[in-house]
C-alpha cells in the first residue's frame, strides 16, 4: 500500500491512512499526547507544550529535522473531538494545517491523516512539487504511521498503512 500526495496550485496536500486493531480511544490518546511524537515520528526531535492543556487552544512548539536542518514550528490544536477528530494549524518555515480523523472499522480503527503545506520560501515550494520530494514524503509518512501502529498495538500483523481513505477540510 502507498501514501497519497495530492497536488493543488499553492498548497501541497499529503495524506495516508492507518488501520490498527485497537479502539479509537487508544490512538486518540497517543495523538493528543504531543510530547510522545518523537517516539514514533522520525524527524520530530522534541515537542514542548507552550500554552494550555491537551485540548483545543493548546499551543506547542515542535523541533523538527528536515534534510539535516533543524527548525522550530509552532502548532495550535484547533479541534479535539474525543476519539474521532483532531485538527491543528502550524507556522514556521512551512505553514499549514493538519487533520486526523478516526473511526471504528471491524475490530479496530481506521485513522486518516491529511496535512496541507504552504512553504514560505519559493525555492522550498518548487522542491516540494518535485517527484523526489514527494517520494521522500510518502516514505516518511508510511514510516511514521507504521511506528504509530506499533506503539498502540501489540499485533504488528494487524497494522495496515495505505492511501488516504478520505480527507475532510
Amino acid at each position: 500500500m502507498d501514501a497519497t500526495i495530492l497536488n493543488i496550485s499553492k498548497e501541497e496536500l499529503i495524506g495516508a491512512s492507518l488501520y490498527a486493531p485497537v479502539p479509537p480511544e487508544d490512538i486518540y490518546g497517543v495523538l493528543l499526547d504531543v510530547r510522545s511524537f518523537p517516539r514514533w515520528a522520525p524527524g520530530v526531535r522534541r515537542v514542548e507544550i507552550v500554552e494550555g492543556l491537551a485540548g483545543p487552544g493548546m499551543v506547542s512548539e515542535w523541533e523538527v529535522s528536515v534534510l539535516g536542518m533543524r527548525r522550530k514550528i509552532s502548532s495550535v490544536l484547533v479541534t479535539a473531538e474525543p476519539h474521532s477528530l483532531l485538527r491543528w494549524s502550524y507556522e514556521g518555515p512551512v505553514r499549514g494545517w493538519g487533520e486526523c480523523s478516526m473511526r471504528e472499522q471491524g475490530n479496530g480503527t481506521l485513522v486518516s491523516f491529511v496535512t496541507g503545506l504552504e512553504p514560505e520560501d519559493p525555492s522550498l515550494a518548487i522542491l516540494m512539487r518535485a517527484a523526489p520530494f514527494q517520494n521522500a514524503a510518502r516514505a516518511h509518512l508510511k514510516r511514521c504511521l507504521g511506528r504509530l501502529g506499533r506503539v498502540v498495538s501489540e499485533d504488528d500483523g494487524g497494522i495496515r498503512v495505505g492511501p488516504l481513505e478520505r480527507a475532510r477540510r
